[in-house]
């Protein structure tokens, strides 16, 4: 079944083919809007509306596209920011020598800022914001006695990996290192709540604040664990006290 992109509701078919080159995109009985115009779309397009954080364009994408490939998704968004986090690491070298230098970052990226053990932080990071929405809306059915007719923990988690992928914007930081970091990486966390904000709402039904509701527990403990990411960044240890 699929649905319609303007109201939500539920429909048997978007479109018949009369033959080959000509299809028909039917009316939503409900709204009498059409059910899904992004059928005849180019994707670009609905890449764009994805971007502008369209609810039409995020309800076609997860409902009624082919689109399939989410743990590719997924496994984007783990790798670029494991690589955002490991690449804020620094290394402070103004009163090091060369040789000191190289000892201090091999001593240091082994110890306090490896590349793995930030995969498997960041890792840790998107399960937990995952698993605590879940469970956090499950709780809200169970309190409230009534779910969405498509809603669905499969397709809610899709829908958070989907809304995350305002986090790509990271990798711009990484190019453009004039920008001042901190007012930048805010701004990306921003969009992305917004996104998520959009993708939840969607799945669940719900307005913006019924949605950070159902997130705001799953942003507590993404929040608590970057935080203690941050930690990681490469402190010099004292020079006299190496071996």
């Amino acid at each position: 079944m699929y649905i319609c992109i303007n109201c939500g509701a539920e429909c048997k078919e978007l479109f018949r083919r009369y033959c080959p080159s000509v299809l028909k995109i039917l009316k939503c009985e409900k709204c009498e809007l059409l059910a899904d115009k992004y059928i005849e779309y180019d994707p670009v397009i609905v890449f764009v509306d994805l971007i502008l954080i369209e609810k039409p364009a995020y309800r076609h994408l997860l409902y009624n596209s082919t689109f399939k490939s989410y743990w590719k998704i997924g496994v984007i968004l783990w790798l670029a920011e494991s690589f955002r986090a490991w690449s804020s690491c620094d290394i402070n070298e103004t009163d090091l020598t060369t040789s000191e230098v190289d000892l201090v970052r091999n001593n240091a990226l082994q110890d306090h800022c490896n590349f793995y053990n930030l995969l498997l932080h960041t890792a840790f990071a998107f399960v937990a914001f995952i698993c605590t929405v879940v469970a956090v809306t499950e709780l809200k059915w169970f309190i409230i006695g009534k779910k969405p007719y498509k809603y669905s923990i499969k397709d809610l988690s899709r829908a958070l990996i989907v809304g995350g992928c305002g986090q790509l914007l990271g990798f711009l930081g990484i190019v453009w290192r004039h920008i001042a970091s901190g007012p930048y990486y805010l701004l990306i966390q921003g969009y992305t709540v917004l996104c998520l904000l959009t993708t939840y709402s969607v799945v669940c039904k719900s307005g913006r604040g019924g949605s950070l509701i159902g997130l705001i527990a799953g942003f507590l403990l993404y929040g608590y664990i970057c935080t203690s990411m941050s930690r990681l960044h490469l402190n010099i240890p004292n020079i006299t006290n190496m071996t």
